[in-house]
């Protein structure tokens, strides 16, 4: 099927769905502090941005063993973690979820006020952290301030939902969404405990992982975690970004660049339903039944790229959900993330149907 094909075909299922799916997802939260940095100020209201990362690096190491004075604009602040913001586009594209992570100890912290109040539950289980987001054309330096996030944690959790209440939450849910393990030291806890509830479910959810970005976890951490993923008992997907999926890639002894290859041997190796690899330009899923790169609507002028991961993964999951082809997945995960960095906001599912029709009509060109 070519590109323009698989983009059609996603769009006329799209505009046909109207269900509303129920999805469990967590476990962080972070306020972002989305950030810009200055390269020349002209006058008190105006500068120039540095634009890349690698200018931004070079700008650091030219001033090694002197000092240096770097100027932070910031521009935003928004509830941020990949949770939250995978869960809010979700919402916004049309489904009910129940949130569980760090989102406020005592109340819920402002910031989450409005998200919490459009979830149909929420379990905080600690105070977010902070996250400073520096934002550049070519992408984002997220700088995590994470003190309260060993609290996440399975013992935790069913101390404010006992373990029956768990099960029935379980029972009653299309999907669950585990995202930013890097973060999460006791992530792999929950994700184990919940992997016997699912066991015992005569309807099993659908799965879905986003490690986020683990280089800082040793590969010992990464091995376990893929091991725990793997023994997972339902059909799960992995979802990881470029550079995510170089690091998976040198933990499970491939040497492939070419990403969809990549993807099929990464699947092969840990034996789940399906792999994803999202860089900026599209995106590749391989699964049993279908193996396939899409090209994505990549703008160079993006408005904000903190948070396009989560709101591709909450397009691919919206997909999925509605029983779309692998590739079809893709295409509504990449158009969610077009939006997104364009807008600066989640797409909803009118306001994706739209989009998808430009592209389409533009013949998946600029727009």
């Amino acid at each position: 099927m070519e590109q323009i094909g698989i983009f059609k075909s996603a769009l006329k299922k799209l505009n046909k769905y109207d269900e509303s799916k129920h999805l469990v997802v967590g476990f962080d939260g972070f306020i972002d502090e989305i950030i810009h940095v200055v390269d020349q100020r002209k006058n008190d209201l105006e500068y120039k941005r540095i634009s890349d990362i690698k200018s931004y690096s070079d700008r650091i190491a030219a001033v090694a063993g002197l000092s240096a004075n770097i100027e932070l604009v910031p521009t935003q602040i928004k509830l941020g973690g990949n949770g939250p913001i995978m869960a809010n586009a979700l919402i916004s594209q049309g489904h009910e979820v129940t949130y569980i992570g760090a989102i406020g100890a005592h109340y819920i912290h402002p910031v989450f006020r409005e998200f919490a109040d459009a979830c149909r539950k929420v379990v905080s289980l600690t105070e977010p952290g902070h996250t400073d987001a520096l934002e550049f054309f070519d992408g984002k330096i997220m700088m995590g301030k994470m003190n309260n996030m060993v609290e996440v944690s399975f013992e935790n959790l069913i101390e404010k939902v006992p373990l029956p209440e768990l099960k029935k939450l379980l029972s009653e849910t299309d999907l669950i969404a585990f995202t930013n393990w890097t973060m999460l030291s006791n992530l792999n806890g929950i994700i184990t405990e919940f992997s016997k509830i699912i066991k015992s479910l005569s309807k099993k959810p659908k799965i879905f992982i986003d490690l986020a970005d683990p280089k800082k976890r040793t590969q010992e951490d990464i091995r376990e975690v893929l091991n725990i993923i793997s023994a997972i008992p339902a059909e799960t997907v992995l979802s990881m970004n470029l550079s995510e999926s170089t690091i998976i890639s040198l933990i499970l002894g491939i040497k492939e660049d070419q990403l969809l290859s990549r993807a099929i041997q990464i699947r092969e190796k840990m034996n789940i339903a399906g792999i994803v690899i999202h860089p900026t330009n599209g995106a590749a899923v391989s699964t049993v039944k279908e193996s396939r790169w899409v090209d994505g609507p990549y703008t160079a002028k993006p408005k904000l790229t903190t948070g396009a991961g989560d709101n591709f993964n909450a397009g691919f999951c919206n997909a999925w959900l509605a029983g779309m082809e692998p590739s079809e997945c893709l295409a509504l995960g990449v158009c969610s993330s077009g939006f997104y960095v364009r807008n600066a906001g989640s797409v909803t599912r009118e306001d994706l149907r739209s989009f998808m029709k430009q592209w389409i009509d533009a013949g998946l060109g600029e727009i």
